[in-house]
């Protein structure tokens, strides 16, 4: 049976003594927080869904672009079609009469003819015209609910087609070392940063594509907590989490408001080592219990040929085939 926001508030006030939460801490404030502990107690298998796909945007340019510096606004017709904004983008400029050459921050994208920047690319008010520009999207946009990765993978596969996750540094020196080996091939290497306010999980890659592919990569991954708003909502967790999600909830309200009783901190570490989160752990682990034969094992752990192991551990390139 659904848990319900109503019955998680109730389960708060008895916790306090019938008490209502005061106003200026926040029920549902008290309650997401609780929900974001609960999700983070534990590597949850329910917490995986099904796989989402995630799209390539490709490299957009032109070469006769306007500038208008009252609203630091760059306007060719049907540029910037194809163009999808991600917090973060940046564009190139590399010509046009009274435009300083550089790369700038891309503030927002107006329409498929406009695109706004966030500081001027010329000095003064000079009005700038015949600018030529590129971007170069080297993100892709994640689900909004990510908290672990667990794969991903090229829906189109090549002979050395993949994705191989790194670090940002290593990112960064492929990036700088204008790496174009295997460019086309269907590799890519990614790493997850954070864009936006709130911040949110982008995939900073590369190479960068040459075209916008729509479905080009799949990604399954645990999911993190969604926020509740109304008392009216169902609590998202499988029968056999509601009771532990209660004794969390009912946690957060008596640590922050019985904290002389016991911190919240004291709570929770009882529940962490107590009997409900060990049910819960071994129920969500009789999900799959069976994952198939030891792959990639002992005895291969060691062969430099794996080039994901490679990639992690000693920074080379993957080998050639």
């Amino acid at each position: 049976m659904a848990l319900l926001v109503t019955h998680a508030l109730e389960q708060m006030r008895t916790e306090l003594g019938g008490g209502d939460i005061p106003t200026e801490l926040g029920a549902f404030s008290i309650l997401n927080q609780a929900g974001e502990h609960l999700y983070s107690m534990h590597p949850w298998r329910w917490a995986v869904g099904r796989s989402a796909l995630l799209d390539l945007r490709g490299v957009a340019s032109g070469s006769t672009a306007t500038w208008t510096a009252s609203t630091k606004t760059l306007t060719q017709a049907s540029g910037f079609t194809d163009y999808s904004f991600l917090s973060g983008d940046e564009i190139q400029i590399t010509d046009g009469t009274g435009a300083t050459e550089g790369v700038y921050k891309i503030a927002s994208r107006t329409s498929a003819n406009e695109i706004v920047l966030a500081t001027s690319l010329a000095a003064g008010n000079l009005a700038t015209g015949d600018i030529e520009w590129r971007i170069d999207p080297a993100t892709i946009e994640l689900p909004d609910d990510l908290r672990d990765i667990i794969s991903i993978e090229r829906t189109t596969q090549t002979s050395l087609g993949g994705v191989c996750l790194t670090t940002l540094q290593r990112i960064a020196e492929l990036r700088a070392s204008f790496a174009t080996v295997r460019i086309g091939t269907g590799l890519f290497y990614g790493a997850v940063a954070h864009a936006g306010n709130p911040p949110a999980p982008i995939l900073e890659i590369h190479p960068v594509s040459g075209s916008n592919q729509t479905g080009a990569m799949r990604i399954f991954y645990r999911s993190r907590w969604t926020t509740l708003t109304t008392d009216s909502s169902a609590i998202e967790i499988p029968d056999f989490m509601q009771a532990l999600f209660i004794q969390v909830a009912r946690a957060f309200a008596g640590g922050y408001i019985r904290e002389a009783v016991a911190t919240l901190s004291q709570r929770l570490a009882e529940i962490q080592a107590g009997p409900l989160m060990r049910a819960a752990v071994r129920s969500d682990g009789m999900i799959q219990p069976w994952s198939g034969m030891l792959r990639n094992g002992g005895a291969m752990i060691h062969r430099r040929s794996h080039y994901f192991l490679n990639e992690l551990n000693q920074n080379v390139e993957p080998p050639s085939i």
